[in-house]
């Protein structure tokens, strides 16, 4: 059965659930229902304040939270009641405990990166596996890193084909607000590979045994950096490969010289756009720093905001799951309009392993 509106509920309302639940808002085919949470600090005001109905997760916060000023229109099993499907944005190792609930329920659910794989036994991201979630009722969505991994490596490896990956991460100590993280007067590495590689493969599993990856953590908060190298079966030139960039959603190819020398000048520019909590959903390649060898290895280095780059793919899995959009283009481009990172040009074909559309049934009220 297809839904003309999909009801939606949003658990645990931080970094990632705060955005989540604004990205669901501001879809026309769906509709948040509420936020769930256990917070009585200024964090749920901002709910409050955009009349989002507010949830308690567990009822002994129950008297905290009423007295903190907020309303609370019900406990956590009665909005899991009133929705298809739930984004759960709660810590590492607290949807686990939730999943009685959800199963009881019947309600399609939708975790975070931060969760193992086995969790769900499937992860998402967009450009690598969009059609394989079709009416699924549970998956994970990969992570910031992953999420950008995928869509720069599903990019290339769809128009030239690829046969190795390399990518270093230069990984942010922490998010911005937690300074608890940081800062740290050392460069801390990942000792043995990354996970980032393993990551990949669960949502690009044709990259088995193709990929390794490192990563270090150091002082800084803004974002991570990748500095990838990716082998290509074909050889395009960097015009070439500068041109598929440039014409691929959520993904942004800039020179620096024009005055985006860095992670921190970025987060200006985006600033000075007016994007809320300068948010930059896309991956941003430095065009000076795309080049190719003679071996038909393709090098760059990107910025990746680690906040905002799995939002979009966390409205994807929703259509995915829910059936309400089979053609993955034409997913991308509604999410990407409501979400105001829109680019002309950029949704034509179908691609990525997107299917044609076919008749669109309906799903909730």
């Amino acid at each position: 059965m297809v839904k003309t509106k999909a009801r939606v509920g949003v658990v645990g309302y931080g970094i990632i659930g705060k955005r989540v639940a604004d990205a669901v808002a501001a879809q026309s085919d769906m509709k948040l229902i509420g936020v769930a949470d256990i917070i009585s600090d200024v964090r749920l005001r901002i709910a409050q304040e955009r009349n989002y109905p507010i949830y308690c997760s567990v009822p002994d916060f129950e008297p905290s939270m009423r007295e903190a000023g907020y309303e609370i229109v019900g406990y956590l099993e009665d909005l899991i009641k009133e929705i298809d499907v739930v984004v759960d944005c709660t810590p590492a190792g607290v949807p686990s405990k939730n999943f009685p609930l959800y199963r009881e329920a019947n309600v399609k659910l939708i975790v975070q990166g931060g969760e193992k794989h086995v969790l769900t036994n499937r992860s998402f991201s967009t450009f690598g596996n969009y059609a394989t979630h079709l009416g699924v009722d549970m998956t994970r969505v990969v992570s910031c890193n992953t999420t950008a991994l995928t869509r720069v490596i599903a990019t290339v490896a769809q128009e030239y084909g690829v046969s190795d990956v390399f990518v270093a991460l230069a990984r942010r100590a922490g998010d911005p607000t937690r300074t608890n993280r940081g800062p740290i007067n050392a460069i801390a590495p990942v000792l043995g590979v990354s996970h980032h590689g393993p990551d990949l493969e669960t949502v690009m599993p044709q990259l088995k045994d193709k990929i390794y990856s490192l990563a270090i953590a150091g002082s800084w908060t803004l974002s991570h950096v990748h500095m990838l190298k990716v082998t290509l079966d074909t050889t395009p030139s960097k015009e070439d490969v500068v041109d598929l960039f440039k014409r691929t959603p959520r993904i942004l190819i800039e020179l620096g010289k024009q005055g985006l020398y860095d992670s921190a000048q970025l987060v200006e520019y985006f600033r000075d756009l007016g994007r809320p909590r300068y948010d930059r959903p896309e991956v941003f390649i430095w065009e000076e720093t795309l080049s190719k060898d003679a071996r038909n290895n393709l090098y760059m280095i990107y910025d990746v905001h680690m906040e905002s780059i799995p939002i979009p793919e966390n409205i994807d899995a929703i259509r995915a799951m829910l059936e309400m959009e089979t053609d993955v283009m034409r997913c991308v481009e509604k999410t990407d309009k409501a979400l105001n990172i829109f680019k002309k040009g950029a949704y034509e074909g179908t691609l990525f392993g997107g299917v044609v559309a076919k008749e669109k049934v309906e799903v909730g009220a």
